[in-house]
């Protein structure tokens, strides 16, 4: 009896988890981002299970920032949330021991700056997943109040199936 609960407490998370990513994605098409462009995310041509990030600061001024605040600096700074095509959350559990990056990347006056995140190494089970079927990866990113862009930026991504 104990474990037909674990499976459908599990399954009320997928659920959740399903309809937050959903949520967030309404939300910032019908306005919850002032600027979508801000925040670019894109599957690296060369290494499909790599996102490209780039973050536009609309500061009037240079800024610095600690690493670990930038989406490719920690694996926590940015929500990712791994679906199949069957609407079914892929496990995505995986938190190393981290401690985070204080080193200061200065970002310049109006200026961009980038990043990858090796999906592979945040989501061990995404390259089993992407062998049955197509994955669909929503993401969200809480922007340092310093970049002087939207609060909350996010969107989707399609990872095609690989075989």
């Amino acid at each position: 009896m104990w474990r037909l609960t674990a499976m459908v407490s599990r399954t009320n998370i997928r659920r959740c988890l399903i309809a937050l990513a959903a949520a967030l994605v309404l939300a910032l098409s019908s306005g919850g981002s002032e600027n979508p462009s801000d925040v670019q995310v894109g599957l690296d041509s060369q290494n499909p299970l790599s996102l490209n990030v780039t973050i536009r600061s609309r500061a009037e001024v240079r800024v610095a920032l600690a690493k670990w605040r930038l989406p490719w600096g920690n694996q926590r700074s940015m929500l990712l949330v791994p679906v199949s095509r069957d609407g079914e959350c892929i496990d995505n559990k995986y938190f190393a021991e981290e401690y985070p990056e204080y080193e200061k990347i200065p970002i310049e006056a109006n200026g961009t700056i980038s990043g990858k995140i090796d999906l592979q190494k945040l989501i061990p089970e995404l390259g089993e997943a992407l062998k049955k079927s197509d994955v669909h990866l929503f993401w969200a990113y809480k922007a340092p109040e310093e970049l002087q862009i939207a609060h909350w930026s996010g969107g989707w991504l399609l990872i095609p199936q690989q075989k």
